[in-house]
Parts: structure tokens; sequence; C-alpha cells
């Protein structure tokens, strides 16, 4: 538990360039919303995409706080200032170091596995949180889904990782909780906004690098900078803890790229190619029920069972035995609690109401992922493929024609459809889509905007042995528009369709 502490020793944690006022206030808690500001908090005036905490600097005060931390100067005392103003050269960086010590560095009281890459950290962290369980552990989780401890929801996600304040606070209630480890989703985001600066990592994860975000980084290059941050993090020198464990997933062409930044850690080489010199895949049989295959480590070969199917899962489940190995759990624990994993929330999630075909609910958001999952489903006995996907508003815009050309090339029939339009005109990110398999000559799709439209076009024309697959928004239970955000679950919507079959 946090317990009251002074400005002061919170203060060392963050470098102040000025404090006007007193450092010997007691901070009771830490804020930055000013509208949760209570008596006694510090507020952390941070800059944002759609506002600016300076700007709420006087609502915090009003509200009862002691302090504020800012990269501004402080303003004039009788326009604003009822309490200490705390100027810092990086607020993120300050708001990370001082949630760290008023919540008493929860990290460092627990096993702690990041998880980073494009496509699958969802399912690698369930297949984390199985191992853990299956080896005796109580496991903590944070994600694009959820937060859950010992398996039980704390609530659900706004972001894949939160900020620091946020995560902090979180992990904070793992150890309260008495988990054993925290696994936790590390997004690009995440690392390049400071995010996880004070987490004090066991292990990291680097599963895969596509195209994605770059509304964001910018590059590709610089996307990929940002995963890298996580290998710095669990490197660096004030990092006490051993084993430290990097797992690379070795059949990404940059992983090679991370050995030289996990100095002093062991580095584990995974992957189903023959690059992956430290632990080895080899798929044998694989269906819509699950794939069998063999995991190689240290000399010994070991027969897996993972109730999820394809390639890209099995990459997943050998980074999760890559790292939970490296950190010395008992292969048997590795094996039972890949095997127990049965589902992933939006992650191919079978949709079934009776029907002679197969319908499927994923959360592929990007050309690759979209690639991966048609690749699968065309693998294995179907009859045709109808797929629908959309791409996000005021999103990166570089993978939408990338995504219709995949939709196109990986299904009989496309669906193009809404996906979280937000601000932007659907009508235009449709366009970017069309464009895409325009561009080369592509015409097996349609353009329904409206996605439950779209959806029950798919189902309805779905015969024995088709398979229709849902793709781009997976668990999520809502659908972002320009003046309101309304609820909207693909499973549901496709339910509601089946059922209207009967």
């Amino acid at each position: 538990m946090s317990e009251n502490k002074t400005l002061a020793e919170l203060l060392r944690a963050a470098a102040p360039r000025r404090v006007a006022g007193s450092v010997d206030v007691q901070i009771s808690g830490l804020r930055h919303d000013s509208r949760e500001v209570v008596t006694g908090d510090l507020f952390f005036a941070m800059p944002g995409a759609k506002t600016d905490g300076n700007r709420h600097a006087k609502e915090a005060f009003q509200n009862g706080a002691v302090a504020i931390v800012s990269e501004l100067e402080p303003p004039p005392a009788p326009a604003v200032m009822k309490g200490t103003w705390v100027q810092v050269e990086d607020i993120a960086e300050a708001m990370a170091g001082i949630s760290d010590v008023f919540y008493g560095h929860p990290s460092g009281a627990m096993t702690v596995v990041g998880v980073t890459g494009t496509n699958g950290k969802t399912t690698t962290t369930y297949l984390l949180e199985s191992i853990v369980k299956a080896a005796g552990g109580r496991p903590a989780m944070s994600g694009t889904i959820e937060s859950r401890l010992n398996g039980e929801p704390l609530g659900k996600s706004i972001n894949t990782t939160p900020v620091s304040l946020t995560l902090t606070k979180l992990l904070a209630r793992f150890r309260d909780g008495g988990a054993t480890h925290g696994i936790l989703e590390v997004s690009s985001h995440a690392l390049a906004l400071k995010r996880v600066e004070n987490v004090e990592f066991d292990a990291a994860i680097f599963l895969n690098l596509t195209r994605d975000h770059l509304d964001f980084h910018g590059t590709v290059a610089a996307y990929f900078d940002a995963k890298t941050r996580l290998f710095d993090l669990l490197a660096r020198a004030d990092n006490k803890k051993s084993p430290r464990v990097a797992a690379l997933n070795y059949d990404d062409p940059r992983a090679h790229l991370l050995v030289k930044k996990a100095v002093d850690c062991e580095v584990i080489r995974f992957g189903l190619t023959q690059a992956a010199t430290d632990l080895h895949g080899k798929i044998i049989k694989s269906d819509l029920s699950g794939t069998t295959f063999e995991i190689t480590f240290r000399g010994k070969t070991h027969e897996a069972r993972l109730p999820l199917p394809g390639r890209h899962n099995v990459e997943n489940a050998l980074a999760a035995a890559a790292a939970m190995l490296g950190l010395n759990t008992a292969p048997e624990a590795v094996l039972n609690g890949i095997a127990a994993l049965r589902a992933v929330p939006g992650r191919l999630e079978s949709i079934s109401e009776g029907q002679d075909f197969h319908v499927f609910v994923d959360y592929a958001h990007t050309d690759s992922a979209l690639e991966t999952i048609l690749a699968l489903l065309a693998s294995l006995p179907h009859k045709r493929i109808i797929t629908v996907f959309g791409c996000g508003g005021n999103r990166d815009k570089t993978k939408r024609g990338p995504m219709g050309i995949a939709a196109c090339r990986g299904a009989d029939l496309a669906i193009f459809t809404n996906d979280n339009p937000r601000s932007e005109d659907p009508a235009s990110i449709l366009d970017d889509i069309e464009a895409g398999a325009r561009s080369v000559n592509l015409q097996n799709y349609r353009i329904l905007p409206d996605r439950g439209v779209a959806i029950a076009a798919a189902i309805a024309q779905a015969r024995a042995g088709d398979v229709v697959l849902i793709a781009g928004k997976g668990h999520e239970d809502y659908q972002i528009l320009a003046d309101r955000t309304m609820p909207f679950d693909d499973r549901e919507t496709a339910r509601a369709s089946l059922r209207l079959l009967k």
C-alpha cells in the first residue's frame, strides 16, 4: 500500500529544475486528471492530444492539490498558485519516477515479463498467465483487453499500456494482491512516451515488427527504435534482478539487432526456422481445433499441444515458453500451461449458433496480421472465405491500401466496412482501402459502410463449408464515431445474424 510521503521525498526521483513553494507538504495521492483531484493530492500537468494539463492547474489547486508538477515555469502566485509548483525537464520521466517512489517500487516485488511486438502481444500474455498458473504461481496481467489478477478481471483497458501513474498503481494492486508475476503488454507508444521507465523487468519478449502506428512514429525505423527501449530497460545497470531474460523471435529479421541491447542478459533466440538456435519449434499437426508441435530447448525435445490454430499462435507459444524456461520454470509447467489455454477473447474466436460454416472474429488490424489469419484459414479445409474488415479513422493511413490488397488476395470475397471512423469521413477511409485493391486490379470486394449490415451480409451468403472472418475489432464492444461512441460487438452482431438463419 502507498503511504503519505513528503514532496521532498518524492522529488528525489524527479530532478526538479525549479521549486516554488514548500517541499515539506504531505502528499496523500497522485493524479493526472484535474477532475479527480482531492485534498492533499499532487497533480501532474501533462500535455495531451486533446487538452493540456497546464490549462487545468488552477482547477487542480481549487480541488485541493497541494503541489503541481509541470514542464512550465511557475506562474505568478496570485493568479494560480495555492500550493507548491515544481518545474521539471521531462514530465513523463518525472511522473514515472515519482509514482514509483510513492507506491513503493511495486515491480521489484514480483517477476515482471514485458511483451512487445506488432502482432501477438495479447495472446502471448494469456499464454504466460496460463503457464504461471500451471507452475503454481499467482499471475497478474495488463494489456489491450483488460487487467487481471489470478484470473479475475480488474477492469477493461483504455490503452494497451496505461500511463506510468496508472500502471504503477496497478502494479501496486498486483503486489498487494499477492501476485508472483506481473505480465505486461508493452506498446511502442508506451515505450516512446516513457510509461514503463521505472518498471524493473525480469524478462522482455520481442515478437515481431510489421508496419503499424506510422501516424505516431513516422517511419518503420522509428517504430522499431521505440520497441528496442524495452531491452534497454531490461539491461539497465540498476536492475538487479537475476536472471534477466531477453526472448527474441529469430524468425523476424530485426531480432538480431536486439542482442547488443541485452547486455548481461540471457538471450534466448526462439522460432520455427533454423535461425532459432536456443529454442526451436516444429509444427507436427495443425487444424482449426489447435496445433501439436515440438519444442527443443537445451538439448531436450518436448511435445506440446496448443488449443489455438495457426503458425502465428505457435510463435506466440514459443515466445511464452522461451521467457518462462529462461526464468527457470519447469518444462512440465510450461507444456501444461500452453495446453490449458482454450481461447483468447477476440483472437480467432469461433462464433457458433449451430450453423454448417465457420465464423471467426479476430483483432487483425494490420495488413500483415490479416495476411497471416487468411493464410491460416486458406490452409485448412474450406470452400469459400468471406472476410469483413475496415480501418480506423485518425490512425495510420499507410496500411489501408495494403489491407485492402491482403483481404482481396486472401479471401474469395472481401467486404470493406467501417471500423472506428472517429472524426474522419468514413467514405474517405473506404476510398483508401479500395484504392489499394484497385491498384493491383483486384475486384472481389463489396463496400458496405454500416458494419452491422456488412456482417449480416457476409453471414447471409455463407454456405456449408465456408469460412467467414470478421477482422479488425476483436474483443472491442464499441464503435467510435465523430460525435459519439456507441455499443457494438462483432461477436454479438454475428450471433444475432446467425440466429436469423434458423
